[in-house]
Formats: C-alpha cells, sequence, structure tokens
C-alpha cells in the first residue's frame, strides 16, 4: 500500500453522477428512498442528444472531508466528526474495499483523522420545516494532498457539484440535482427487466442526490416548478458546474465559484418516470396495509371475532344454571368495642 494515497478514485469509482462512465452491471441504490417524491422539471428516461459544448460536461458531486473517523467494533460501520457533528459514512459494496482500507489504515497508524474523498447524500422529508438529513458516502482517503486529480483541484471542505439550478417542493433553499449520468448499455439493461420488479428497480436506481446550496445575490434564477403553468411554459433549470463548500455548522453547502459557464441544456441523464414512481408507491401501500389488499379476508376476519364473545356468554349463562347456588356462611357476630 503505497505512503501517499489509498485508493486513489478513478472515474470507473464514481457514483451516482459523478462519472463519464458509469458502471455497465445495474446495481440497486441501498439507500433509504426519501419519504416524499419530488416534483421538479419534467424530462424523460433518455434526455436529448448531448450537444457540442457538453463535451467534459456530466452530472457530479464529489469532495474532501477531513474529519475523525469512528468504527463499530468488529464492524465495517463508521461515522465522521466534522465540525463537532457527527454524520454516517455510507459505502457501496462494490466498494466495500476502500472501507476495509481505511479501518486498516486507522489501526496502522493510531490516527483516527483522516482525508476522505467523498460523495454527500442528502434525505429530504415532506415538511419544509424538518431539516434535511445528511450523510457522506465514501469512495478512497488520502495522506498526500498532491496525491490525486480531486486534491490538486479542490481544497479541504470543497466539493465539485454539478446538475441542475432549481428548488424542490421538500426544501426551502434552491438545489443543485445530481442525476445518473445516461449510459447505453444501462439503458438497454433496464429495458430487460422483468414488468414485476421493474419499476422498482429504475426508481432506485435513477435517484437523484438533491444538494441544498446557499448561493447569495445569485446572477442566475433557480428554476422553479409552477402547477398552473403548461408544460411548454415550464422552462427548464440551467445546468451548473461549481465548486462549494461544506459548512458543518449549516449542514449544508455555500456557493465558491462557478467552474463552467452554465448551460441551458442539461447533458443525458437518467430519470425514473411518473407512472414507475406511481407504481412504486402502490406497491409500498399495498405491502403497509395487506388488509386493504384482500378486504373480503379481512371482514370474515372481523364476523369470527365479533361471533367469539357471543358464543362464549352463551356457554356462561349454561353453566351458571347447571350448577347450584352456594348456599350463604353464617355470619358470626362480632364483639362491639369498648370505648
Amino acid at each position: 500500500m503505497s505512503d501517499k494515497a489509498q485508493l486513489k478514485p478513478t472515474p470507473a469509482d464514481l457514483e451516482i453522477a459523478e462519472t463519464t462512465q458509469p458502471p455497465t452491471e445495474l446495481e440497486t441504490v441501498e439507500t433509504t428512498q426519501p419519504p416524499a417524491e419530488l416534483e421538479i422539471a419534467e424530462t424523460t428516461e433518455q434526455e436529448t442528444e448531448t450537444e457540442p459544448e457538453h463535451k467534459g460536461a456530466f452530472f457530479q458531486a464529489v469532495g474532501i472531508l477531513p474529519g475523525e473517523v469512528s468504527f463499530e467494533e468488529g464492524s465495517i460501520m463508521a461515522k465522521v466528526t466534522v465540525g463537532g457533528k457527527e454524520y454516517r459514512l455510507l459505502f457501496k459494496p462494490r466498494l466495500m474495499s476502500a472501507m476495509v482500507a481505511l479501518k486498516l489504515e486507522i489501526k496502522q497508524s493510531g490516527s483516527t483523522t483522516q482525508r476522505l474523498i467523498v460523495y454527500p447524500k442528502v434525505m429530504h422529508f415532506p415538511k419544509q420545516d424538518q431539516p434535511h438529513q445528511l450523510a457522506f458516502q465514501l469512495v478512497g482517503f488520502e495522506k498526500d494532498p498532491a496525491s490525486s486529480a480531486i486534491s490538486m483541484q479542490l481544497e479541504d471542505f470543497e466539493f465539485k457539484l454539478s446538475g441542475l439550478w432549481q428548488f424542490i417542493p421538500v426544501c426551502r433553499v434552491p438545489v443543485i440535482s445530481v442525476f445518473r449520468n445516461f449510459d447505453e448499455t444501462i439503458h438497454q439493461n433496464l429495458k430487460k427487466l422483468d414488468e414485476a420488479v421493474a419499476a422498482k428497480k429504475k426508481v432506485n436506481f435513477m435517484k437523484a442526490t438533491h444538494v441544498p446550496l446557499i448561493w447569495k445575490d445569485a446572477p442566475f434564477k433557480p428554476f422553479r416548478f409552477n402547477p398552473k403553468l403548461e408544460k411548454e411554459e415550464q422552462g427548464r433549470p440551467l445546468f451548473l458546474q461549481l465548486k462549494a463548500k461544506f459548512i458543518p455548522a449549516k449542514d449544508g453547502f455555500e456557493f465558491v465559484a462557478l467552474l463552467a459557464p452554465p448551460l441551458e441544456k442539461a447533458p443525458k441523464f437518467f430519470k425514473a418516470s411518473n407512472d414507475d414512481k406511481a407504481t412504486v408507491q402502490k406497491q409500498k401501500k399495498k405491502k403497509a396495509n395487506p388488509s386493504k389488499a384482500n378486504p373480503s379476508k379481512s371482514k370474515s376476519t372481523a364476523i369470527s371475532a365479533n361471533a367469539t364473545p357471543s358464543k362464549a356468554k352463551e356457554k356462561q349463562a349454561k353453566q351458571s344454571k347447571e350448577k347450584p347456588k352456594p348456599k350463604p356462611r353464617p355470619v358470626k357476630a362480632q364483639p362491639e368495642s369498648e370505648e
């Protein structure tokens, strides 16, 4: 293992929308799906052809996070403490070697302070006053600040965010929505999925990360969906490539600098259709309320349950008639107490 770095991130390692060459194998996202459906700019599963100015532009969310790493005893489950706050440190099954190497490095060096290369993972909730939850997914780690291309581009706490600049209903501040980059091989594999599981896998696989971004006096207005307007009148969000700094005190990111001019049309990406989302929601409701799925069985069970107490009462009444009532026992007179 090199003294300079461990597990330098390569384009093949990058996740969600952080690569130009996504993995060809279909992989189900293991993170929990946010409780709320996000209503954003209407797009199709396969976006329009990439235009010449899109060369080198792709969806991305990756950064450098220094912090104190703590592992659970006898496990590779870990957390990272940054600025006095503790965050879950997630990993993909195919990138589990990064967690194993990180745990080994801490054991050998005796230092829990590590410089991590991570992706931000954000979970939003239906109520706007309910704060989002933030976690980080480990890609790799390094000792030498100049040991990888990412370190040469970013300083500590800095992240490169490339995505759609817009509002979503479950967040008060605008976000950079990072989708999965389109890949033809994956697109064909999705078409081959069995219909019974296709919707769920598509929704999980195409899940986006919506990173809250504080940008005071932003020169570009974030897109906001207006249900009163027709689709043709909605417009579309800009695709931005920028550098942001993670602020632990705010559990969010602040704008630092633009890395390229904004694009009116985003590079091709995956996005689950509304039909697939609706199918998944129906499956969840059906699983959560099995009685509603089979009302006849539920009704018969209720009738049986109601009939049981009445039969018990009849049996009790019959037994009370057959058994003779016990004779009252004589009560002895008690002497009155003397005053």
